[in-house]
């Protein structure tokens, strides 16, 4: 299915709200281009006749006309602000969604950090944009163009006046338009490799002081930080001409109409009512070429954002869910069959995997051994669909596995991958990702299996101990003990070990083994280095440089496999 998604598609359900304030935002034009009339009227008519009722009257109306814009000025402003903030929240989500529909290969070609950065800084730009677009898109151009019809209509040589300060100022602002976007895009730029330096910082902050790289890594973030310095100055830089040639142009505006209006009053063609109203004018034309200016600004940063974020939503998604079938309780089919099954991860078509042909059938325990870069992992991420094969295909009992539903494989399937996967918060809302319903019996149960209640039942707070971020306060054999626990817990009818025991002493992976044997028609896939791990599996897989080149059980591979007797005996002799 096509992704029809757009940096704009999540305004769409607000498109009625998103138009109220840009024409309540009229009402207050028009009170404000009628204020200098009324000011005029009140200083020619009442002020100069001494006629106090007429200007206690023409006072009233001006109160009451301030209260009109006041109020429909509210009503705008928070039209404005919720539509935008209703609207941030819906691109934040859409982003997200987006994200995960994508696979593993798309997200590190596009650049997780950049990714990141979209969720933050590029949303946020979005919403600032539409924000200023809804107040101010309408309002500048028609106080610019009301106020200079006006001053024509007052006096033709006022009228010209205005006209040059619009457009002079109308040229610097079309000038930071024209310029802005590039730097824009070199800002954001330099913003992702800033997040993608702090990330791998703060990841690899043992082995950067481990090999005393502290101030190699910081002078590599200083670097990349000044160049975003010196290029958000470069924008800063920029966009300060606006305000001060736009203050400028209309300063010496107001000099000229006090200078003609001087010369007009004595020649009888102009009142002071009608100066003072001219002048209000131009101070209208100054503040809208103000507000012109931030709304500019902000929709420069907007139009950089919104292309960055078009971009990502082109990104069609590699894998896609036709959902055709679901869970077959079919027992004549196997549960997995590979068909000669070949994958390539980059251009040069140097395959990760070749020809992999074999079968799962439920309840097996399949062991996957071989030297680190032999394809164990890649093949459990073709099994759990991360990736489509180059060549080939794969069956999951008895369809083409591109036509199984992607919730529903996944619900069938717990994974513990090689990296732990633990998430700032308790013991408890780690387990609970696995299954949120389950009751702390459960919890308890597979805590027991996985021998991680060992350490958790020494906690005074138990299942509410704190996770920090990524584990951090946990040793590696601990967080791998959760993980098994938390993939036991969610249960399904597949349970796949990728290299998630190595972190246990050679006892504790036995037991932990024995327990999970105990679970009636649990299809087990385990990929070790440790030949001893896979000594009980029903079926052994040997890998070497993406193929497998043996297969059979324990005993027989010892008998005629040279690669996996050589595993075992150097392991057995280092214990």
């Amino acid at each position: 299915m096509k992704n029809n998604h757009t940096a704009l598609s999540a305004l769409k359900k607000y498109s009625f709200r998103f138009w109220v304030a840009p024409f309540l935002k009229l009402i207050e034009c028009v009170i404000e281009l009628a204020t200098p009339f009324i000011v005029r009227f009140i200083i020619d008519d009442g002020i100069k006749n001494n006629d106090f009722d007429y200007v206690l009257w023409m006072g009233l109306l001006l109160f009451l006309l301030s209260f009109i814009a006041f109020g429909v000025t509210m009503v705008a402003q928070y039209f404005a602000a919720r539509v935008s903030a209703d609207y941030g929240h819906d691109l934040k989500e859409e982003i997200y969604e987006h994200a995960s529909s994508l696979s593993e290969k798309q997200l590190n070609a596009f650049g997780k950090p950049k990714v990141l950065t979209l969720l933050s800084n590029d949303s946020f730009s979005m919403q600032n944009g539409v924000m200023m677009f809804m107040r101010l898109f309408l309002r500048p151009p028609f106080l610019i163009i009301g106020a200079t019809i006006i001053s024509f209509l007052l006096d033709w040589r006022a009228g010209l006046v205005f006209l040059g300060v619009v457009v002079f100022s109308s040229l610097v602002i079309a000038l930071v338009i024209a310029l802005s976007p590039k730097k824009y895009a070199l800002v954001q730029t330099n913003l992702d490799e800033i997040s993608s330096l702090g990330s791998d910082a703060l990841k690899g902050a043992r082995p950067i002081r481990a090999f005393d790289k502290e101030d190699y890594e910081e002078k590599k973030f200083v670097a990349s930080s000044e160049s975003y310095k010196k290029k958000s100055l470069s924008i800063a830089k920029l966009n300060a001409f606006i305000n001060p040639l736009t203050f400028f142009f209309v300063n010496a505006g107001m000099i000229l109409v006090v200078y003609l209006g001087g010369l007009a009053v004595n020649g009888g063609t102009l009142t002071t009512g009608k100066i003072v109203s001219l002048i209000s004018f131009l101070t209208l034309v100054l503040n809208a070429l103000v507000m012109f200016s931030r709304m500019i600004v902000s929709l420069n940063r907007a139009k950089a954002s919104m292309k960055r974020i078009n971009d990502f939503f082109a990104i069609e998604p590699s894998i896609l869910n036709e959902g055709i079938y679901r869970k077959d309780d079919n027992r004549s089919q196997p549960l997995f069959a590979f068909h000669d099954v070949s994958l390539s991860y980059g251009g040069d078509g140097k395959p990760a995997v070749n020809h992999l042909s074999f079968e799962v059938n439920q309840g097996d325990s399949i062991g996957i051994i071989g030297g680190t870069g032999s394809g164990k992992s890649t093949l459990i991420a073709l099994l759990e669909r991360l990736y489509d094969p180059s060549e080939g295909y794969i069956s999951y009992r008895g369809h083409d596995l591109r036509q199984h539903d992607l919730c529903s494989l996944h619900e069938e399937i717990s994974l513990v991958s090689q990296k732990p996967s633990l998430f700032k918060g308790t013991i408890r809302s780690n387990l609970l990702l696995g299954k949120p319903n389950a009751s702390e019996e459960e919890m308890i149960e597979a805590l027991k299996d996985s021998l991680a209640y060992e350490f958790v039942s020494r906690y005074k707070d138990f299942l509410d101990h704190e996770v920090e971020e990524a584990g951090a306060n946990l040793s590696g054999g601990q967080k791998q003990r959760l993980l098994i626990a938390r993939a036991l817990l969610k249960g399904g009818d597949i349970l796949i070990l990728d290299d998630s025991t190595s972190a246990l002493d050679y006892l504790s992976d036995k037991k932990v083994r024995e327990n999970i044997s105990k679970r009636p028609n649990l299809t087990k896939i385990i990929v070790s280095q440790r030949a001893t791990t896979l000594s009980d599996c029903s079926l052994i897989l040997v890998m070497d440089k993406g193929a497998i080149v043996a297969r059979g059980t324990h005993d027989t591979l010892l008998k005629e496999c040279d690669i996996y007797r050589d595993i075992y005996e150097m392991q057995v002799a280092n214990r």
